[in-house]
Parts: C-alpha cells; structure tokens; sequence
C-alpha cells in the first residue's frame, strides 16, 4: 500500500479522501476475498521483494504470505479462496498454489536471497548494432557492478554504493533503435539503472558500453528462482 505523497495518507482531494497513492494494490485484490470470508481486522501483504508498479510478474509468479489478523474464522479452502480472488482480481492479479502458512515462513521469506530472471526493453539514442550489444553483453555478464542508490529511490532509502551480480545478459530482439535483453542477477539489484546507468550511478552499464544513452521503455519479470535449485 501506498500512502498518498500530497497528505502522506490522511486523505486529501488528490487521492480523493482515500490516503492512497493509487486506486488499489496488489494487496488490496488478493486480500479482499479473504477479509470478507475470515472477517479479519487487518491484512499485510509479505512478499519475496518488490518492483516498481510498472513491472509485470511473469513465469510461477512471487511467492508471499498474506497475513490476516484478528480472524473471526480460520477455516478456509485454498481452492476456493484462489477461485474467489482470481475472479474478484479480474486478471489484474492471478494467485496460484495457495496454503495455510505460519510466521516463521514470513522471516523466510524476508531473508531470502533469490535470484531473478529479467526482460528488458529499450531505445538507444542513435541506435545501436547487434554487434555493439552483444560485445556489451559479454562486458556484462558474469561482472559485478556497482550501484549507487538510484535518485528515484534516494529519498527513501540510504546513499550507499552496492556491488551486484549480473549473472547473465542475453540479446533477445534488436529492432531499429529498440532492444530486448534477457538478464539474470542477484538479490537487490536495480536492472532499469544497470541499462540506463543512472548518471553515472551504476557502473557498467549498458548506457555507458555503447556510448550513448538508454531509456527503458518495458520490464517484465520472468522468475523468482526460489527453489533449491535456483531455478
């Protein structure tokens, strides 16, 4: 959930008395249904990190916990209760796999380390040639970057440099200006600053390799690799 930034949740013309940021949440979709059926008190959403909203989550999905306090019922059927959230979330949200869970499974999940497996689109000011990414591609994986804390995040979290590892970067599509790239990397890491670099912020980058700037223009997630396989 997402206080509103003009009255930071007291509500406010802007976010229209609500205190939100936005209309709904992922949250909101997943845990209405089961709000009405258990008649808790409140929710919280746990999940196995986070994207910027206009990131899509692909592949098995995130795994979370839901967490409802002060239930008036504890007797639910996770095949029913996936078939109500899915069809309250109306695609917006699809949840698979449900179970009951416990609070040790939230510390877990907080304290996992995953890797993820990314796609990204983006221009390049003056285009580039599949040549100059592949050769960038080569620079970048298997490379620890660094990254500075981003600009669109500093005001919410601490300026430090972080070392992150890019895995794997792969070429999926280049078409006229625009490229597709596939890249896997560790816990933490902030792909959209490893393509446009962030003034400098992260290095390398894909910006920064080719020689002239990036914009990201689509991310999808593919994976969590939350097995013990880390696949």
């Amino acid at each position: 959930r997402w206080p509103c930034r003009r009255c930071r949740g007291k509500g406010c013309e802007a976010c229209e008395g609500t205190g939100q940021q936005y209309a709904t949440s992922v949250e909101q979709l997943i845990a209405e249904p089961f709000m009405e059926a258990l008649k808790g008190k409140e929710h919280a959403l746990h999940g196995a990190g986070r994207e910027d909203i206009d990131a899509r989550m692909l592949g098995r999905g995130r795994p979370f916990v839901l967490e409802i306090r002060n239930p008036r019922s504890r007797s639910w059927s996770p095949e029913e209760m996936e078939e109500r959230v899915n069809g309250h979330a109306a695609g917006r949200v699809v949840v698979s796999g449900l179970r009951p869970s416990e609070k040790s499974e939230v510390v877990a999940l907080k304290d996992a380390t995953w890797e993820k497996s990314y796609l990204i689109s983006f221009n390049v000011d003056g285009g580039a040639t599949r040549e100059e990414l592949e050769e960038a591609a080569v620079t970048l994986s298997g490379t620890v970057i660094k990254q500075r804390t981003p600009q669109r995040v500093a005001h919410r979290r601490a300026d430090k440099e972080r070392p992150r590892l890019v895995k794997e970067l792969t070429i999926v599509d280049l078409s006229g200006g625009k490229a597709t790239v596939e890249v896997r990397g560790e816990s933490g890491i902030y792909v959209k600053e490893l393509i446009h670099g962030d003034r400098g912020r992260t290095q390398p980058s894909m910006a920064e390799l080719l020689g002239r700037p990036c914009e990201v223009v689509e991310l999808d997630v593919l994976q969590v690799h939350d097995d013990d396989r880390g696949e």
